[in-house]
């Protein structure tokens, strides 16, 4: 019932923001992450918002998932605005930062144990254009109690605007 409405919101959002009649622009992606201190690949999936009338900024918000190792299962949810600093033919890089909140949640011989952690992302980005999809590679680092640099892929796919 949680990830249906999780899902509906997300749809919702894309329909609303993607529907004005600005130079605005949605993406929504999907890709592949590895996280280096904890040692685990993951799926992520994030949403952009490029603002009309300034093409150097967006926002974006994402959640990670990794996939369960020796007995340890770790997810992120990151909330970033980006400087995009350079935006030539098909290509783009962003500067960005902002919010981190994780979770890892470890499993011992006599129960469980739940760490949650607030955190900064500094990170580096850049998107290629293909038309109807744009492939990303991020690289970012988390200031938190699990400091470690975090690597992304995948592809994102446009709503309107530029």
């Amino acid at each position: 019932m949680k990830a249906l409405l999780k899902i509906s919101v997300l749809l919702i959002a894309i329909i609303v923001l993607s529907s004005q009649q600005s130079q605005a622009q949605v993406k929504a992606g999907l890709g592949a992450a590895f996280a280096s201190e904890v040692e685990q690949v993951g799926i992520q999936g994030d949403l952009h918002y490029r603002l009309p009338n300034t093409p150097a900024i967006q926002f974006g918000g994402g959640l990670a998932y990794y996939f369960p190792k020796e007995d340890r299962e770790f997810m992120e949810a990151n909330l970033n605005g980006a400087y995009i600093f350079y935006d030539k033919y098909m290509f783009k890089s962003y500067l960005y930062t902002g919010l981190h909140l994780a979770r890892l949640e470890q499993n011992h011989s006599n129960g469980s144990s739940i760490d949650r952690t607030i955190g900064l992302n500094i990170g580096l980005g850049a998107e290629y254009d293909f038309g109807s999809l744009l492939a990303f590679g991020d690289l970012k680092y988390v200031v938190s109690e699990i400091d470690q640099p975090v690597f992304s892929i995948g592809l994102r796919v446009p709503f309107g605007g530029n």
